[in-house]
């Protein structure tokens, strides 16, 4: 007999969790109608949103019995009933928080059960954690384009002020903690949670279609470009011996941004090699030039640039954000081709990679506004600094382009790489599940 696929521990079957669940959306259905009487159309949609996902399975498989446990939904509605009726009662948003967690959990269930996606229950929880961040990112980015653009007031200071950032890093950072802790709690429920009540689901099997496995990728856009290897080997050198030059400049001048940022770069610039001579998987000189650029770009920002070229930090960010999207999925596509659990078609893996730089972005800003504070209380000059919330939410905007360039041409262009992790992962490990 078949293991029973640990994602359906989130549902049960019997009467009385049927009874306190669909109590439990009744008030939600109250709530929404209520908001949608005020005006609260943003609520409203929300919650009539949240009360699908809860009652999908059961209307899809046609069982009323069948709905997520009871404990789930609570930690699901009830900071979405508290914060759409009397937010005062919450002194942080980390519940909030927990909420988008609980319900992205409950929505990353039912993409596998009900679609081609497949994924176990440690990537659905890799997921949630990242969902979470990359919502509060999204949800302040959209708050703020809007104060800026069509003169709202979702932002609490309004949209000029630069008290609102701390506010908004503030934010981010509950949204880390309770990701982290809504993993952890998921992680450890599914661990020790037994088959006792649970409703089995067969996933939709899937077939894997022939240009998304079979194809080898095309000619690298720098061959078109009539750009050779040796000449590519060239520019990273000149881009390293640049670094060793600003980190040369940083130490005269005691300049603790540039020297930190320098030393920090030229380290990552070497970590494609370390990985060939340690794992035998060979780097790829385009791939190498690209993070070299990256880094080259935002410490030389760091040293002089970035006060002085007002757009410099835009392309810093895009072309960071391009590097850590194309890291993003390699190491996605090798474990889908590795784990026999998991298989995520290209449509949805780009939606995954948007919501993966998003969350990188997220935590990026978190570590320049916890390092800009800490410097600033030790007297010493910041190494990350921010410069207000449109530098911050900007700093998305341009995250969130260089994700979709490099998620565009990924499936054409660092697929080969990922068969070769992916092939890696089975040398080490000996084809065993995730």
């Amino acid at each position: 007999m078949e293991p029973i696929d640990k994602l359906s521990k989130l549902l049960k079957s019997t009467p009385l969790n049927a009874f306190a669940g669909w109590i439990m959306v009744l008030v939600l259905f109250l709530l929404g109608i209520g908001n949608l009487v005020y005006g609260r159309f943003m609520w409203t949609i929300l919650i009539f949103s949240v009360i699908w996902i809860i009652i999908a399975p059961a209307i899809i498989l046609r069982k009323l019995s069948l709905m997520p446990s009871w404990y789930f939904i609570v930690a699901a509605i009830l900071p979405l009933v508290g914060s759409s009726t009397a937010y005062y009662f919450f002194s942080t948003s980390i519940p909030y928080y927990i909420s988008v967690a609980t319900i992205a959990l409950l929505a990353a269930a039912e993409i596998h059960w009900f679609t081609s996606v497949k994924m176990n229950y440690k990537f659905a929880i890799l997921l949630v954690i990242v969902t979470t961040l990359a919502i509060s990112g999204l949800r302040h980015l959209l708050e703020w384009l809007m104060d800026t653009g069509l003169g709202t007031a979702y932002l609490p200071f309004g949209p000029g002020t630069d008290a609102i950032n701390d506010i908004v890093m503030l934010e981010f950072i509950y949204a880390l903690i309770a990701g982290t802790i809504a993993g952890i709690v998921f992680g450890w429920y599914f661990r020790s949670t037994g088959a006792r009540d649970m409703f089995e689901i067969h996933p939709l099997e899937t077939i894997e279609t022939e240009d998304y496995i079979t194809h080898r990728p095309p000619a690298p856009i720098r061959r078109l470009l009539g750009i050779s290897d040796e000449k590519q080997k060239l520019a990273a050198r000149i881009m390293q011996v640049g670094l060793v030059i600003l980190l040369t400049f940083g130490i005269i001048q005691k300049d603790l941004s540039t020297t930190v940022n320098a030393t920090t770069g030229l380290a990552l610039t070497f970590v494609p090699y370390l990985i060939t001579q340690k794992y035998n998987i060979p780097h790829d000189t385009g791939l190498v030039l690209w993070l070299t650029l990256a880094i080259f770009l935002h410490t030389a920002g760091t040293f002089a640039f970035y006060d002085d070229i007002a757009k410099w930090d835009h392309v810093t960010h895009a072309l960071s954000a391009s590097v850590v999207a194309a890291a993003g999925y390699t190491l996605i596509r090798a474990i889908d081709i590795y784990v026999d659990e998991i298989y995520i078609p290209p449509k949805v893996l780009f939606l995954f990679i948007l919501l993966f730089v998003l969350a990188m972005g997220v935590i990026w800003e978190i570590i320049e506004f916890l390092s800009d504070e800490l410097t600033f209380r030790l007297g010493y000059q910041a190494i990350l600094a921010q410069h207000g919330i449109g530098d911050t939410m900007m700093d998305l905007v341009f995250d969130l382009f260089g994700a979709i360039i490099a998620a565009t041409w990924g499936t054409a262009y660092l697929s080969d790489i990922s068969y070769r992790l992916a092939d890696k992962f089975g040398d080490m490990n000996g084809r065993k599940d995730m």
